[in-house]
């Protein structure tokens, strides 16, 4: 696929529309091997974390088909999690799904909310990093776990132990992976912001971005985002980037010369047992 080709005036090509869902999937693949658990059949991805909490990257479903229709996908999230005890997240694709949003309305899960999915097509000029500021790749264990520091802070969980936020949020062995291209941004040895790609099918896939209340508005995870972006075009293969955001986050994307074509929607359901009471 060439630079310049994904995106057209009707709207985003199917191939992109294609890496968009492959890059999740696998990106959410990644995260459950660290203590996890995957399981996938007739186009169904089914994911678990090693903790009960919903986190949407850590325990959820995403169907990268039709083969099944949405009741069956949403019998079979309930049958993989019920056992776990644990809620769990359905996405669904804002350009395939829209029975599945219908079921999930249907069941009376929680929406959570719409992502915008956003793609880069080349490499951004390099911009230094603000004054003061070091931006250090983590490719050691320190600043690996700096930067599970940083995504627990950002969530307001700063107080969690670090070995609870790895089952929540993110192992950081999964952080050591070759085509992983993590950064954290230091302040007076501080570390306030980190971000990272993840790069398959030739994406460069933008995720875990964030910063501290400390660190906000200087540009930090934009710094850190750059570098990934480099390492990731550069050396790991890279011939675009996509990302999901938040509308909080959307400006940093915006910035660096993302663009929407789609988005994904994710629903909240809680444990089987519990909707069943509340029905």
């Amino acid at each position: 696929m060439e630079s310049g080709t994904v995106l057209r005036k009707s709207g985003a090509s199917p191939e992109l529309l294609l890496l968009a869902d492959l890059s999740l999937a696998e990106f959410l693949r990644h995260l459950a091997r660290h203590g996890g658990a995957i399981h996938e059949e007739d186009g169904l991805l089914l994911f678990a974390g090693a903790h009960p909490e919903p986190n949407p990257y850590r325990n959820g479903v995403l169907r990268l088909d039709q083969r099944l229709p949405a009741g069956e996908v949403l019998r079979r999230a309930d049958e993989f999690f019920s056992g776990r005890r644990s809620g769990y997240v359905v996405w669904t694709r804002g350009h395939a799904d829209a029975d599945l949003d219908a079921a999930a309305h249907d069941a009376r899960v929680v929406e959570l909310e719409r992502l915008p999915e956003l793609v880069l097509e080349e490499l951004p000029p390099q911009v230094a990093a603000p004054d003061g500021v070091e931006v250090r790749r983590a490719l050691d264990r320190p600043t690996r776990r700096d930067y599970l520091r940083v995504v627990a802070s950002a969530w307001g969980t700063a107080a969690m132990p670090l070995e609870l936020a790895a089952r929540i949020f993110f192992d950081p062995r999964s952080v050591d992976a070759p085509n992983v291209a993590a950064f954290v941004a230091y302040y007076d040895g501080v570390p306030l912001s980190g971000a990272m790609t993840f790069v398959t099918h030739g994406v460069a896939l933008g995720c875990q971005a964030a910063t501290v209340p400390a660190g906000e508005r200087r540009g930090l995870a934009e710094s850190c985002l750059r570098e990934a972006l480099r390492v990731s075009f550069e050396d790991l293969g890279a011939r675009l980037s996509l990302c999901q955001t938040t509308a909080l986050a959307a400006p940093v994307w915006h910035r660096l010369g993302y663009e929407p074509f789609t988005s994904y929607s994710r629903y909240l359901a809680p444990p089987r047992l519990v909707r069943a009471a509340a029905g």
